[in-house]
């Protein structure tokens, strides 16, 4: 069952990969200004937040694949929506159901993985989970840019709502459930403020918001990059997939014996560190070679980090509570993203400076980690 779920994980994150070298510029075509544009890439994530929180709780209070089964089929519908949108008002409104529905699948399908992981070999799970997402960061943008160029922007949700279409039935075909009746009747044994306030799980809750700030700058940022620099959609996408590549390098070669000789809290440290320094020179590349060099230092830190901050929540869960956890954590995940790119929006408006910023921003937030692994220790 296990690389079924890492499918279906692929699914779940092509969702977000595909759409970033594109909505800012679709969202720009129906009329958006600059600033309006940033409220939209963001507002996707706010939402999936609040999905996050749900999708947390009802799996495991009805189980993993229930909740999976629901989140796809949520998510053929919105798709479809995309196709006939026709002014941003609208568009807003789509992308706050999308959001919910996207955020709906992320605690289930990790905490399924979780489930049946064992804890000796989690931090290796996670790797693979990395490598599912490596693979859709990589094909996502990609494709995204390919079709939009070739077709249009709508066409790029016409083709993910068939994927998704797809992702439902090979869950409802092959994907067993892995709770229990045991662990579904006492999930309501743990609460959300207890989950919140445990030491163990703060630093892996605050890696998540930092790791998803930067991304939410790419996410905003990099399309007016290219296009100051010439560049089409088409390439802003295998910019973004340069940063999957070099992840899936080191999620899937012997490389990944880092995730299980170092805390986790170390690798995340440095990861931030890469991804903060990476911003920075993103700001200052001239032409494409260079931004292509960016993205894979990048890459180097993502790959530091994703598996790392994943490890960190689930060995510090139990099954009863792990979708709970998982959804607070991807809440945190989420919030980065919105933070990310609606920061990016004002600074470039008011500034023209989005990646300086954000890569300060991300500093500040390594030394946040640092005083709050000296607090609490958190160890592999």
């Amino acid at each position: 069952m296990n690389k079924i779920l890492y499918l279906v994980i692929v699914i779940c994150f092509l969702d977000l990969f595909i759409q970033l070298p594109i909505i800012t510029p679709f969202a720009i075509e129906l009329g958006a200004d600059e600033y309006t544009a940033g409220i939209i890439v963001a507002i996707y994530s706010l939402f999936n937040m609040v999905g996050n929180v749900f999708g947390g709780f009802f799996s495991d209070k009805v189980g993993r694949k229930n909740m999976l089964l629901l989140g796809m089929g949520l998510q053929i519908g919105i798709l479809l929506l995309y196709t006939v949108v026709p002014s941003v008002g609208l568009l807003i409104a789509i992308r706050v159901i999308h959001g919910f529905s996207s955020g709906l699948l992320t605690p289930a399908a990790f905490s399924l993985v979780a489930d049946i992981s064992k804890k000796a070999t989690i931090g290796r799970s996670m790797a693979l989970t990395g490598v599912s997402i490596g693979v859709a960061a990589v094909v996502g943008p990609a494709l995204g840019g390919i079709i939009s160029s070739q077709a249009s922007y709508q066409m790029v949700y016409l083709v993910m709502a068939f994927i998704f279409t797809a992702g439902f039935i090979l869950i409802l075909a092959a994907v067993r459930e892995s709770t229990t009746d045991e662990s579904r009747n006492i999930h309501y044994s743990t609460n959300y403020w207890q989950i919140i306030k445990r030491p163990s799980l703060i630093v892996g809750y605050i890696s998540a918001f930092t790791l998803m700030v930067s991304n939410g700058s790419l996410a905003f940022g990099l399309p007016l990059k290219t296009a100051s620099l010439g560049l089409s959609d088409q390439t802003t996408g295998a910019m973004l997939s340069v940063f999957g590549i070099t992840a899936i390098i080191v999620f899937a070669s012997p490389l990944n014996r880092i995730y299980t000789r170092f805390s986790p809290v170390f690798l995340v440290s440095t990861g931030v560190f890469i991804i903060g320094l990476s911003m920075i020179l993103l700001h200052f590349s001239p032409g494409a070679s260079l931004t292509y060099l960016t993205m894979v230092i990048y890459g180097a830190g993502f790959s530091l980090v994703f598996p790392s901050m994943n490890k960190i929540i689930g060995q510090n869960t139990a099954m009863h509570e792990r979708g709970k956890a998982n959804g607070v954590f991807y809440s945190f995940f989420s919030l980065g993203s919105v933070a990310g790119a609606y920061l990016s929006g004002i600074f470039t408006t008011y500034f023209d400076l989005p990646f300086v910023f954000i890569g300060v921003i991300l500093m500040v937030m390594l030394i946040i980690i640092a005083i709050l692994d000296g607090r609490y220790i958190v160890r592999n």
